[in-house]
């Protein structure tokens, strides 16, 4: 009988090359984009590409923000998605405490259909959500849009936040309720704080899948209340005639504080999913 191969190292091995690929994949297009909006457009469209240090410059991203439509677009993007994350939560965890802590009936079925209403494709609703804005005397503002990104984010915020707040022992809001707790005030006392991680987690998904969101923003917006991602694809859209490096540049701008909001809550973050995978 021949011998087994016995080679421990193997596995870790092919995790970490997995792992390695997958930053790769995630984390190069970012870098591209970044370096394409610090040198000039010759440099990196030259076969073979003329990258050096000495021709970073920060001119494209400088010209983006001395233009007020994209500081507004930036402006609309970071109040609309502050919003959005803010009703959310809010109309997330009163909905969400219920399921997790109450007995209501065929609740399960109200999960599942809420998550079912994300399977309609965005395209088929771009008409009836333009009609009910416009008779509401709602386009192009930034109610319209806060309105429509919590709708399609809320069945997502209320299935994670239900998970989070399951966690938390019911012996802890059984004390709050000793001591004079309504349900409300167990809930905002006692439930959110102590799934802070969690609750936390939710606020950061939501607000970047409200600050993504282009589908929407490009119907119902025109000229006060334009996002930042069209007003980019605008940018990318006249690219032929514009230069690359500030479409980088308007890129980057895009992107920044989303990546920026990660880093500086990135504890909360990694918590907030650790938590989640214990559930």
């Amino acid at each position: 009988m021949a011998p087994r191969l016995s080679l421990p190292w193997l596995r870790p091995s092919l995790i970490y090359a997995l792992v390695l690929l997958f930053l790769l994949w995630a984390v190069a297009p970012v870098a591209w984009i970044a370096t394409m909006s610090v040198q000039p457009e010759i440099n990196y469209v030259s076969v073979p590409m003329r990258l050096s240090w000495q021709s970073v410059s920060l001119h494209w991203i400088l010209e983006i923000l001395r233009q007020p439509e994209y500081i507004q677009a930036l402006q609309t993007s970071a109040i609309v998605s502050f919003m959005t994350m803010l009703v959310c939560l809010l109309f997330g965890s009163l909905a969400a405490y219920p399921l997790a802590r109450l007995n209501v009936p065929h609740k399960n079925i109200f999960l599942v259909g809420t998550i079912i209403t994300r399977t309609i494709p965005a395209i088929v609703l771009i008409i009836p959500m333009f009609l009910l804005m416009r008779d509401l005397k709602l386009l192009d503002t930034y109610a319209a849009l806060i309105i429509v990104y919590t709708t399609f984010l809320l069945p997502y915020v209320i299935w994670m936040l239900k998970n989070f707040f399951e966690q938390v022992p019911p012996s802890l809001e059984a004390a709050a309720r000793m001591d004079g707790c309504s349900r409300f005030g167990a809930l905002f006392r006692v439930l959110i704080p102590v799934s802070a991680p969690g609750v936390v987690a939710t606020a950061i998904f939501a607000f970047i899948g409200a600050w993504n969101e282009f589908l929407f923003g490009l119907i119902l917006s025109t000229r006060l209340a334009v996002p930042i991602t069209v007003k980019l694809s605008a940018l990318v859209s006249a690219s032929f005639h514009s230069d690359i490096s500030l479409v980088a540049a308007t890129g980057m701008l895009a992107i920044l504080p989303v990546i920026a909001l990660v880093f500086i809550l990135n504890n909360y973050i990694v918590r907030g999913l650790v938590e989640g995978v214990k559930y």
